[in-house]
């Protein structure tokens, strides 16, 4: 039998490392692109993002920009 709870950290603490990594390539890009305030919060709200909610929270944001960025890209 599988300890959930062990899961569930290992899990948690995965998702922290990978939005504290994709906060750097946000906050990179929107120094790059100058007055960029959305890049800077939402780079700021991942870094920042310690419980369930605000983990999910940040990662649909981050889903949301990475569109936003593509689309403005092919523009």
């Amino acid at each position: 039998m599988i300890d959930t709870s062990t899961e569930a950290s290992r899990n948690f603490g995965a998702r922290c490392l990978s939005l504290s990594s994709a906060a750097h390539t946000v906050r990179q890009r929107a120094i790059r692109r100058g007055h960029d305030l959305a890049g800077w919060r939402l780079a700021r709200m991942m870094r920042d993002a310690h419980t369930i909610a605000q983990i999910k929270s940040s990662e649909r944001e981050y889903r949301i920009w990475l569109i936003s960025n593509r689309i403005g890209r092919n523009l």
